[in-house]
Parts: structure tokens; sequence; C-alpha cells
């Protein structure tokens, strides 16, 4: 469920992002708008970056509390051997 989250959030941080795009590509060489297009673009990145980073920093927190890395045995083909997994709550 947390992977359909983050691509579900990701998916909107890109979509802010080529909301600012399209608006730059809408103003064009021929109209003069005074760089309000890319005053928009600019915004829209900044919006993109801000959400992409909350989006990230949330997951890293969320993941790093359910989660961990411990040394256990493990049974593989060729005998026991001590392995680093992760470990899930």
């Amino acid at each position: 469920m947390n992977r359909f989250k983050t691509l579900a959030l990701a998916a909107a941080a890109v979509a802010t992002l080529s909301v600012g795009v399209a608006s730059q590509a809408q103003a064009g060489p021929w109209h003069h708008h005074h760089g309000r297009g890319v005053a928009l673009g600019v915004g829209a990145l900044a919006t993109g970056l801000i959400v992409g980073g909350a989006i990230a920093a949330a997951n890293s927190r969320a993941y790093a509390s359910e989660c961990y890395l411990t040394r256990r045995w493990v049974d593989t083909p060729y005998g026991v051997e001590r392995r680093t997994v992760r470990v899930c709550n």
C-alpha cells in the first residue's frame, strides 16, 4: 500500500510540473506576455520541488520506523549462511 501511495504522490508532483511546462509552451515566441509564462513555470517547478521533497521526507521517516536491517542466519541451497536481512513490523 505504501508503494501505491508513493507512486500516486509522485504522479501528482509530476502533474504539477507538467502544468508549468505547458504554460511555457503556450506562451511561445510570438506571444508577448512579458515573462508571465516563465514566472508560472518557475512557480510550478518550485511547487513540484517542495511537494516532492515533502513526500520524500515523509516516506523516509515512515520507512525507517517500519523496517530495520539485521544480521540473521538464513537457510540457502548451499547451507546456512549469516546474511543481512530487512525486517519490517
